[in-house]
């Protein structure tokens, strides 16, 4: 070879050393490589978008704790402790036995792989929330027991989520790898090689960057997608997608420079969400998304507390809301044993569950207020397996020993969700008790409606104003359509008129034309009278103005009566402009079956229920199965299922008229007990009911006024009854109806 040929070869193998060394100090693939240059390119809008939320001084616990893992938490000490509390708590170590062997039934899995065939079975990427939530249980099991079996999956787990392509075309599903991937970096930090931290770092970095562009209202221009609930603040997707941003900066802080600038607007945006709730504690999209949606917001203000100093528990919807669960549970006998059947009320887009939970989103709201109520409810969900397991590592952190289980024996029986505008009745603890629930507030809730110009996720919300389920000894008598597949006013126990149900109605969501007519127009719906003493709880629900304009409605108040303890009169009083038909609709589970004119009774399992019609005097009945279809399987006590065919029963005037009153009298009675007498009466041209109980030789006189001068006024006044001062009191004022002479 000569000199010249021997210094081109010199080179190409000097050349060929060069570039392997290059490739082999890289540990990106070549999708890794883009990924770290797309965060690249984000930073800087990130830093103008968010000059201002720089921590004008760094708060001393982050501070302390810079440069620390785990921190997310757990810190070494909390670790130690927990351990402590395992081995000398006999409920504790119940609780970490149950997780551990959650865990170890799954120590065989392996992360799903991202594929064509899972993308186009899945196009939203849903499959990737399950990846996210396994995480911190793997990583938790190995800093309690420090077996490495669970670091490995840990690690194997987190580092699979490195080769996605894409996190979620779901919002939800980007959010829980978000949040699931920053946990288990911080909690297994030190097991981690350098190169491994990097990658990691620079995916979460990405995601994160998009989603705090994302909470801007800047999806579109960055073309991310699923960001609408950037200005949803009463919608359980926000509050997720906040969670998973927050704890990525938290977990970060101190790595990557814009961390902080994440954390504060997550910690701006939490603040505002808690100025738009009332003070109830009530969650308008019913129990299932209550909970998912509370587990998430713990998450983020128990780490906020943690690394900011910053105490947001200190708000009275937050120290109320264990009692919205805890009143809208089912009668403990009523209970499935798995997860997913029922265990609680299913107003909303509700699955007569809870879809997260909430056992230990219990325990943190126990540990938090004291809250004996709500620790007895966690160990009642726990014990009887129906919770969701999704993040039931949570009890390690948020179970609270020195908070003792309190039944609600010495609950009242009444609850009035005041904001919301739910009331729920209970004829007391006892697991088998009678419950009776109506709803009359506006979507969102007063506070939210009076708060929002525009939409702030009212989607969940059901077109069911006045609408009402009755519960007896165990069995469901009057039901709700739950998370039904369309959002219809004639699969609801309220009214129609001609046919027309109420704003909202006809598409699988609150119809959206309609949410700007709700907000636009501030149009709301109220409990206007509530009260309650040991006779009789007493309901007004006043729904006029949640019909369209073209029903010409001018009037629909709901008096419910519940004589205690199981006697129920539903009062409507209904008026339009022009002769219209009114429509009264009752769906059942069990046999319904006409008795006679005006007679119907409901049979299910060991109870029966009468359906006594006083008024209208000339009306005409029918009886038809109503098919209800399930986007999500309902549970029942012992399965889940996809439809059920409901017997619904119709009651209408004869005649079309423009003003009329329904009467209804419910009784529900176990099966060999006997129903009332109930025989209309008049005294002083006032009508009433004579109401005798033969097997308990108890008669009650009750008068009725229909020309009261005020809506929110007693309709009614009992005779042969010592009445007792009221426990509970509430009246509202709403705008005047119009005038009857209005055409």
């Amino acid at each position: 070879m000569n000199r010249r040929n021997f210094s081109v070869l010199a080179v190409i193998i000097l050349l060929v050393i060069i570039a392997s060394s290059l490739l082999l100090s890289n540990p990106f693939s070549s999708q890794e490589n883009e990924i770290r240059e797309r965060a690249q390119t984000l930073y800087p809008d990130v830093l103008k978008y968010g000059e201002n939320l720089k921590f004008e001084s760094i708060p001393k616990p982050l501070s302390e704790l810079n440069g620390t893992h785990p921190r997310l938490y757990l810190t070494e000490e909390r670790i130690r402790e927990i351990r402590m509390l395992i081995e000398n708590d006999t409920k504790y170590r119940d609780i970490w036995l149950r997780e551990k062997s959650l865990v170890d039934k799954w120590i065989d899995k392996h992360p799903p792989t991202f594929s064509t065939l899972i993308s186009s079975a899945d196009k939203e990427n849903e499959w990737q929330r399950d990846v996210g939530d396994k995480i911190p249980h793997y990583a938790i099991c190995y800093l309690i027991t420090r077996d490495e079996k669970y670091l490995e999956k840990a690690k194997e787990w987190i580092l699979a989520t490195l080769t996605y392509p894409v996190w979620g075309e779901c919002d939800l599903s980007k959010s829980q790898l978000l949040y699931g991937v920053s946990v288990g970096y911080d909690w297994i930090y030190n097991n981690f090689t350098l190169e491994e931290r990097e990658r990691i770092r620079e995916r979460l970095t990405l995601e994160a960057r998009y989603w705090f562009l994302a909470s801007l209202g800047l999806g579109d221009k960055y073309e991310i997608p699923q960001t609408g609930w950037h200005d949803n603040y009463l919608q359980n997707h926000m509050w997720i997608a906040l969670c998973g941003l927050g704890t990525a900066g938290f977990a970060l802080y101190g790595e990557v420079p814009d961390a902080e600038i994440w954390i504060n607007q997550v910690n701006n945006m939490f603040k505002k969400i808690l100025r738009s709730l009332g003070e109830d504690g009530a969650w308008h999209e019913g129990v299932g998304y209550w909970a998912l949606a509370m587990e998430h917001f713990l998450k983020y203000i128990d780490l906020a507390r943690q690394l900011l100093g910053e105490d947001l528990f200190d708000n009275p919807w937050l120290r109320n809301t264990a009692y919205y669960r805890l009143y809208n549970m089912l009668p403990r006998s009523m209970w499935g044993n798995e997860p997913r059947l029922q265990n609680s009320l299913d107003f909303a887009d509700c699955r007569r569950c809870d879809n997260r939970g909430s056992d230990y989103i219990l325990r943190k709201l126990a540990s938090e207020y004291r809250n004996g109520y709500a620790q007895w409810l966690a160990n009642e969900i726990e014990e009887s397996n129906t919770g969701i397991p999704d993040a039931y590592w949570l009890n390690l952190l948020w179970y609270d020993p020195s908070v003792p289980a309190k039944p609600p024996v010495d609950l009242p029986g009444m609850r009035h969700f005041d904001n919301l505008d739910q009331v729920i009745m209970r004829s007391g603890w006892d697991g088998d008790e009678i419950l009776f629930s109506i709803k009359c507030g506006p979507p969102l809730g007063h506070r939210g409606l009076m708060m929002f110009d525009y939409d702030p996720g009212m989607g969940h919300d059901h077109p069911d104003v006045n609408h009402f389920v009755l519960i007896a000894y165990g069995e469901w008598l009057i039901i709700d359509d739950g998370r039904a597949d369309k959002h219809l006013t004639s699969r609801h126990n309220t009214i129609l008129i001609n046919g027309y149900g109420q704003l909202g109605e006809g598409e699988e969501s609150f119809k959206r034309d309609d949410r700007i007519i709700v907000l636009s127009e501030k149009r709301t719906a109220a409990i206007i009278r509530a009260e309650s003493n040991p006779v009789f709880d007493y309901v007004i629900g006043d729904a006029y103005t949640m019909y369209p304009d073209s029903v010409g409605l001018k009037k629909f108040l709901r008096h419910v009566i519940y004589l205690k303890p199981d006697i129920f009169i539903i009062v409507d009083e209904l008026e339009t402009k022009t002769p219209s038909t009114f429509q009264w609709l009752l769906h059942c589970e069990g046999e319904l079956s006409k008795t006679d004119e005006n007679t119907f009774t409901l049979k299910n399992g060991n109870v029966d229920l009468m359906i006594k019609i006083i008024l209208p005097n000339e009306h005409e009945s029918k009886i038809y199965n109503t098919m209800f279809y399930f986007e999500h399987e309902r549970g029942t006590k012992t399965k889940k299922i996809k439809k059920e065919e409901v017997p619904t029963l119709e009651i209408s005037p004869k005649q079309d008229v423009n003003r009329t009153v329904f009467l209804v009298v419910l009784h529900p009675a176990k099966a060999g007990e006997t129903h009332p007498v109930i025989r209309e009466i008049s005294e002083d041209g006032n009508m009433g009911l004579l109401i005798r109980d033969e097997q308990k030789e108890k008669e009650v006189k009750i008068f009725f006024n229909f020309t009261r001068q005020k809506r929110n006024e007693r309709i009614f006044r009992i005779l042969g009854v010592e009445e007792l001062e009221d426990t509970y009191n509430y009246v509202r004022e709403l705008p005047p109806l119009m005038s009857s002479t209005e055409s």
